[in-house]
């Protein structure tokens, strides 16, 4: 977000990580903290960092260009697979992973005292929170389902649509939800413009190496570009689709790792592709390039990397905004 960068060092204990990238052929590290057992997600919103983690714990934590400090941490239940926040800062949406936990919504207006509005139970993977509406999988029947949170204190369900198999994260942009399997390299793309009346526009798209638990995949704001992180058992590859046709995806642009690095997760601002590069340990941050009517075959170019931190980076998240 701007010109901040967070990533999770996903150990225990765990740490969250914060860069200024303003420069990025010169990313400045500013800070860390440490926390317990995680985390798994992490998302930026107004000068808060949003972290949920293993142990079922929100983390959130206040950030300036001199360092990141937490504010509030409250145990919500078990493991808390993966978060969204709205754009005021003041709800969050966390995916348990454990039957009992499912949709977990969070009031996080008082950032040292977050507290629960409500719990709706079953087997959770991913989440994302766009205005009234939580589009959220229900891994062990695969299933897609929106809830309608206007009264966050009592979700409702809208409509659940089977998607796949074993299906974990998910992300919306636009009116399209775009939804991957867990163990197989298989993603989906779901037409959510009707809430009530989801509908597949593409399945089992294969994507060999793709991230089966995270943020593998971004699309830009106009809904035109879908860029995706490859490579988890090696051979790391960035990949940028044409999706103007959603069920035609184009690849038009590939960035392959020289040293069969492995990554996992990618994010996006206007200029740059920022990508967690496992092998390295270190942040890798891409030149995007830019879409001409001249031009088929895009370049990309790796123009920083930054090695000072241990450990092993699995997440990171910019929100790409008009």
């Amino acid at each position: 977000e701007g010109e901040f960068a967070v990533m999770n060092w996903h150990e225990n204990p765990g740490a969250i990580f914060l860069y200024n990238i303003s420069n990025p052929k010169n990313p400045r590290y500013i800070s860390h903290v440490q926390v317990n057992n995680g985390p798994n997600a992490v998302r930026i919103r107004n000068g808060y960092v949003y972290a949920s983690l293993n142990t079922g714990y929100l983390i959130v934590a206040s950030l300036n260009n001199q360092n990141i400090t937490i504010t509030g941490s409250k145990d919500f239940g078990n493991q808390m697979f993966n978060l969204d926040i709205n754009d005021q800062g003041t709800i969050a949406v966390m995916a348990g992973t454990y039957a009992s936990d499912g949709l977990v919504i969070i009031d996080t207006t008082n950032k040292a005292n977050p507290t629960q509005l409500s719990k709706t139970g079953f087997p959770a993977g991913g989440v994302d929170l766009e205005g009234k509406y939580v589009f959220i999988t229900k891994y062990d029947t695969s299933e897609l389902r929106c809830y309608d949170i206007s009264n966050p204190s009592a979700p409702v369900l809208i409509n659940s649509i089977k998607v796949g198999t074993m299906i974990v994260p998910v992300r919306v942009y636009g009116n399209y939800a775009y939804v991957q399997e867990y163990s197989t390299n298989k993603m989906h793309i779901v037409d959510i413009s009707n809430p009530s009346n989801m509908r597949v526009v593409i399945s089992d798209f294969e994507i060999p190496g793709v991230v089966p638990n995270g943020g593998g995949v971004v699309v830009d704001t106009k809904a035109e570009l879908m860029f995706l992180a490859t490579g988890l058992g090696g051979d790391g590859k960035v990949s940028i689709y044409d999706i103007k046709e959603k069920t035609n995806p184009k690849m038009i642009s590939q960035y392959v790792y020289p040293n069969k690095e492995i990554i996992n997760m990618i994010a996006i601002n206007d200029n740059n592709i920022f990508v967690p590069n496992y092998s390295a340990k270190c942040l890798s941050i891409l030149s995007r390039p830019v879409k001409t009517t001249r031009q088929k075959e895009l370049p990309m170019r790796e123009i920083m990397s930054i090695i000072n931190y241990p450990g092993r980076p699995v997440g990171a998240f910019i929100r790409d905004e008009d």
